[in-house]
């Protein structure tokens, strides 16, 4: 199968193993035509403002092969000592023979020439011996397999209703019911009609927001066939990964106020609907500390306290309480009131609600930017530590007051220990879902309760959509001021491990955006029934649990020969997301939904 897409075309090249290569390598052979040996000091373009770091000695006139990661650019200093195993990025001209950009593909082959020059240095140059392969096809491919799907599904359906195959089911029903006569398939084609003519007051769109979502979510976490474009994103940035999580705590927010005015209409008593908020909460924390124990991570002394559920349990719980105890019941502008105060009665109904939520926002940001930390880091640093700033900050720096809260809180033994900058910034232990990123991660919930708010109280759906879209252009203006539209040069970069103000807001623009879309699409103009996507955000919560339960078991997932290419990975990962959506589907239709 892997010969379809990303074939090397020979086992062997001048001498290389093709075979040994995994995904986003290639080889680099170095030829140094010096009559001493030299050292190779790399820095990768996902590494930024990073200390070069030694990758190896590379031999007095010889060929060095090395295996290279092609996920990113490299920049190459080769230096005449190796004093340090790490070195500044600003050039040392008495030990720096030369330095090169480069930029590679996955299973190509690459010359590195080092020709001696006048005095101490030396000239370096790059070329390809061996084209790479295309990354890029399967990705092509696999899209264009489910655009055909798609298109036979809806063919299908439409052969459906015109009734083209209605001869064929009728003949099949009466062989599996063979009393049965033609006034009681007449009744039972009613009833059916019957209950399909009823609506329900439920938005489609918002389901199928959840479950976009979802179907992200499964497929980043799967692997996603191993692009690093889907992952997340290192430290400062955004790549797909990081949408999935805002997305579902904001539209958890989207659904609160809707849920609590259900509960008011029934004449629930506050003291009822806050235990029942207070034991979704714990049910939600306790199934995060189970999830984090799969893989048999039991070790109590070592049982990792935050996770993705603790943070919906804890967002839940305060955003929750703050929509029950200041909310009115009635959320109509009074029947004098001006144009004004109805145009803009969505966010007065929940001004004591805005008040509190800002408070909070100002406190993180003066923790952040403003609290003490430990000696060796600076106050208000945002970095991720260890080569960032040349090696400056140790890597127990990383995250700011962000980090060091988590580890004088939780204690080292209770935090996510491997962070997605270990490996590029050798940075130390970090937690994604820490206490810190709560309180920011808390208001971007409320942002989505603010979007729910605005459903209850403007019933056309042109106002609905107008104010969504206002949103979303005022939360991504606020997001890009703060980011100054750069990955690393901003003010508050985007950052899903810090869970940043910027990084709230262009998130929450997005999502605004995204359900305005969804609501228009199908619930109003109902070009688009939502499925597949419909089906898996009716059982968020199963689907969430049952992919991480699964991540290691057939047949959602599987194995077959080295599997170092994008294509076998992908294909993989989409089998296992396709099956999901089919069990959310069947599931569905079986009218099974877990709630808490």
């Amino acid at each position: 199968m892997a010969k379809l897409f990303e074939d090397p075309g020979v086992d062997e090249f001048r001498g290389l193993d093709m075979r040994n290569l995994g995904i986003d390598e290639a080889w680099m052979v170095v030829t140094s035509q010096l009559t001493n040996p030299s050292w190779l000091y790399v820095l990768s373009d996902d590494c930024d403002q990073c200390a070069f770091k030694l990758l190896a000695s590379i031999g007095a006139e010889a060929n060095n092969s090395l295996e290279m990661s092609t996920k990113h650019g490299w920049t190459l200093r080769f230096r005449n000592d190796n004093d340090s195993t790490h070195v500044p990025r600003s050039t040392d001209s008495n030990n720096t023979l030369c330095q090169l950009h480069v930029t590679m593909g996955e299973f190509g082959v690459y010359d590195v020439q080092i020709n001696p020059s006048e005095g101490d240095r030396a000239n370096c140059s790059f070329s390809t011996a061996k084209e790479p392969v295309n990354i890029y096809a399967p990705l092509l491919a696999c899209f264009l397999f489910y655009v055909v799907l798609a298109f036979l599904w809806i063919g299908l359906k439409k052969a459906l209703r015109k009734g083209y195959f209605d001869g064929c089911l009728y003949a099949l029903k009466l062989k599996k019911r063979p009393n049965v006569n033609a006034d009681e398939s007449v009744t039972c084609k009613q009833t059916e009609d019957d209950k399909t003519k009823k609506k329900s007051s439920r938005l489609k769109s918002l389901d199928t927001f959840r479950g976009i979502s979802i179907v992200v979510m499964i497929f980043v976490n799967d692997g996603a066939g191993q692009y690093f474009f889907f992952e997340h994103a290192t430290w400062n940035g955004l790549q797909v990964a990081d949408l999935v999580f805002p997305w579902f705590m904001w539209i958890m927010g989207v659904c609160m106020p809707i849920s609590l005015r259900s509960s008011l209409r029934r004449k629930e008593t506050k003291l009822a609907i806050f235990a029942g908020i207070l034991r979704r909460s714990c049910m939600l924390f306790l199934l995060g500390l189970i999830n984090n124990s799969l893989g048999g991570h039991i070790e109590l002394s070592q049982l990792r306290i935050p996770g993705v559920l603790q943070r919906f349990a804890i967002t839940y719980l305060v955003v929750g309480m703050a929509g029950l105890f200041f909310t009115p019941a009635d959320l109509a502008a009074p029947y004098q009131s001006s144009k004004t105060r109805k145009m803009l009665q969505d966010i007065i109904v929940l001004w004591p609600q805005w008040i509190f939520f800002l408070l909070l926002v100002a406190g993180h940001c003066f923790i952040t930017f403003f609290i003490p930390i430990e000696e060796e880091c600076p106050v208000g640093y945002l970095g991720p530590a260890g080569l960032h700033l040349d090696n400056k900050y140790p890597g127990q720096c990383i995250g700011g007051a962000a980090g060091y809260i988590d580890r004088l809180i939780l204690t080292v033994q209770h935090i996510y220990n491997w962070p997605t900058t270990r490996q590029v910034y050798e940075s130390g232990p970090y937690d994604p879902e820490g206490i810190l990123g709560s309180m920011l991660c808390t208001f971007q919930v409320f942002l989505g309760a603010q979007a729910g708010v605005t459903l209850l109280v403007f019933s056309d759906w042109k106002s609905r959509i107008a104010r969504w879209l206002s949103w979303s252009v005022l939360t991504g203006t606020i997001g890009t001021v703060l980011c100054l539209a750069s990955q690393n040069d901003g003010w508050i970069p985007v950052n899903k491990n810090l869970w940043s103000l910027s990084y709230v807001m262009v998130t929450t623009c997005f999502a605004f955006f995204l359900l305005s879309v969804c609501y228009y699409l199908i619930d109003i103009r109902k070009w688009w029934t939502g499925a597949p996507f419909f089906y898996p955000g009716m059982n968020g919560i199963l689907m969430y649990l049952g992919h991480q339960v699964t991540y290691n078991l057939f047949p959602w997932h599987w194995q077959s020969g080295p599997m170092n290419t994008h294509f076998e990975r992908l294909v993989e990962t989409l089998w296992g997301v396709s099956l999901w959506v089919a069990i959310a589907t069947w599931l569905y239709h079986k009218k099974f939904f877990l709630a808490l």
